[in-house]
């Protein structure tokens, strides 16, 4: 069980700076719609919420080797299989999460002029 806890505690040390900026942008994405933000700011906290999601994957990825390369008797490719999985799942995530940010202030600056 010690080996789990220092692998997350490593993938909270390796994600943690892009953790608490995506943490400090949602609240303040929720701010600005508290007081009376628009379509681009419901897109902007889908977009910072994804990438807040996605940065949660990355704390946990050196957890789900340990746990799959720990004591189980699966194939190197069946672990590659699942590993690879798991990053393009993170990966869409990520996308997604861009790709909402552009639309967000695209929409912003198209509105302005």
């Amino acid at each position: 069980m010690e080996m789990y806890a220092d692998t997350v505690v490593g993938g909270i040390l390796s994600s943690g700076p892009p953790l608490v900026g995506w943490i400090i942008a949602v609240v303040l994405v929720v701010i600005m719609l508290r007081r009376g933000g628009g379509k681009a700011e419901r897109v902007l906290l889908i977009g910072t919420s994804l990438l807040l999601l996605q940065s949660l994957f990355s704390v946990l990825t050196p957890s789900i080797v340990t746990w799959l390369t720990a004591g189980r008797e699966m194939a190197n490719v069946e672990i590659a299989s699942i590993l690879g999985i798991f990053g393009l799942i993170r990966g869409i995530i990520g996308l997604a999460g861009i790709i909402c940010l552009v639309y967000a202030f695209w929409v912003k600056f198209k509105s302005a002029n």
